[in-house]
C-alpha cells in the first residue's frame, strides 16, 4: 500500500490510474527501441563499413529481427522494470508488495500453468466440436521442439509483465483507493483496450479479454500472489500459438506442434477469425464457468 494516492478524488484517481498503467506499456516500448534498436543499428552500420552486409539488406535484416518472437516477448521485460521504477522510487514501497511473495513459488507456477492450460484446450476443443476450425498439419520435428521449448520463458515475461501492470499494480491500487469490485472492473477494461489495436478485433474479442482479465483477477486473489496468474497467463498464450496453432490476440507467433485455421464460411463468433481463439464464443463461455468457479470458491472463503 501507498499513501500517495490518498488525497486524490476517487473519479480522478480511475483516470490516472489507467493513464499509468497506459504510460508502463507506452515507456515500456520507448525504452526497447533504445535499448534493442540503437545497439543494432551501430552493429549493421560497422557491418556495412567492412562490407559484410549491403546497405539495400538492412531493412530486411531489421525485420526478421524485430518481428522475431523472442523480440516481441523478451522486450516486455523492460515495461515491466518500468513498473519496477516507479513502485520503489514514486511509490517508496517494496517490489514484493505487487505479488512477489515468497513460498511454494514453483507449486503455484505449476499450477497456475496447467489451469492456463486446461482453459485453453477446452476452448480449443470446444470451438473444434463447433465446427469452427480445420486441421492443417502436425510438426513433432526437432527443430520445431526446440523453438517452442525455448519460448516458453519468453511467454512468461510477457504474460507476466502483463499481469504485473493490470493484476499486479492497477488491480491494487484502485482496489485500495475504491474497492474490489471497481478494481477488477478497471483492471480488466483496461486491460481488454490494450488489445483494440490488434488484428482481427472485434467487439466479441474485446468481450472475451474482458472475461479474461476478471478471471486472472479472481485468481490472483485466490492464490495471493503474482507467480500462478503469470505462469496461467503464459500458459495460456503458449498453448494457444505454438501447441494447437492459432492466432494469439491476433498474433502469430511460428511454428507450432498442431496447426489448426478458421474454416471457411463459418462466423467468426464461432471461429475466433482472425484474432484467434479469445475472438469466440466457446471461449467466451468457458471464460465464464471458470470465473463462477473461482467465485464460488473464494465466497466459500469468505473473500
Amino acid at each position: 500500500y501507498t499513501s500517495r494516492y490518498d488525497k486524490v478524488p476517487s473519479w480522478l484517481m480511475i483516470m490516472l490510474s489507467c493513464l499509468i498503467a497506459t504510460g508502463f506499456v507506452l515507456i515500456g516500448g520507448l525504452l526497447a527501441g533504445f535499448v534493442v534498436g540503437i545497439p543494432v543499428a551501430l552493429v549493421l552500420f560497422v557491418m556495412i563499413l567492412n562490407g559484410s552486409v549491403q546497405p539495400q539488406d538492412i531493412n530486411a535484416i531489421a525485420f526478421k529481427l524485430f518481428s522475431s518472437e523472442y523480440f516481441e516477448l523478451g522486450v516486455f521485460a523492460l515495461t515491466a522494470l518500468v513498473v519496477f521504477f516507479w513502485v520503489k522510487v514514486v511509490e517508496k514501497r517494496s517490489i514484493r508488495s505487487l505479488g512477489f511473495f515468497k513460498g511454494s513459488i514453483w507449486r503455484h507456477m505449476l499450477k497456475g500453468w496447467g489451469l492456463g492450460t486446461l482453459l485453453l484446450l477446452a476452448s480449443f476443443a470446444g470451438t473444434y466440436v463447433l465446427g469452427g476450425l480445420s486441421f492443417v498439419k502436425v510438426d513433432f520435428s526437432r527443430g520445431t521442439l526446440l523453438y517452442i521449448l525455448s519460448l516458453i520463458p519468453f511467454w512468461f515475461i510477457q504474460g507476466g509483465t502483463e499481469e504485473l501492470v493490470t493484476r499486479g499494480w492497477l488491480l491494487q491500487t484502485v482496489t485500495n483507493k475504491l474497492n474490489l469490485s471497481w478494481g477488477i472492473a478497471i483492471s480488466s477494461s483496461l486491460f481488454s483496450m490494450l488489445h483494440m489495436g490488434n488484428q482481427g478485433v472485434t467487439a466479441l474479442s474485446l468481450i472475451s479479454i474482458v472475461l479474461v482479465g476478471v478471471l486472472m483477477a479472481l485468481y490472483m486473489l485466490k492464490t495471493d500472489n503474482i507467480w500462478g496468474v503469470a505462469a496461467l497467463h503464459a500458459a495460456w498464450n503458449f498453448t494457444q500459438g505454438n501447441l494447437v496453432g492459432v492466432a494469439v490476440s491476433g498474433t502469430h507467433p511460428g511454428a507450432s506442434l498442431l496447426a489448426f485455421k478458421s474454416k471457411a464460411g463459418i462466423p467468426d463468433w464461432i471461429t475466433g477469425g482472425a484474432f484467434g481463439l479469445e475472438g469466440n464464443i466457446m471461449t467466451c463461455v468457458v471464460l465464464l464457468v471458470g470465473i463462477i468457479i473461482l467465485r464460488l470458491q473464494l465466497k466459500k472463503e469468505n473473500y
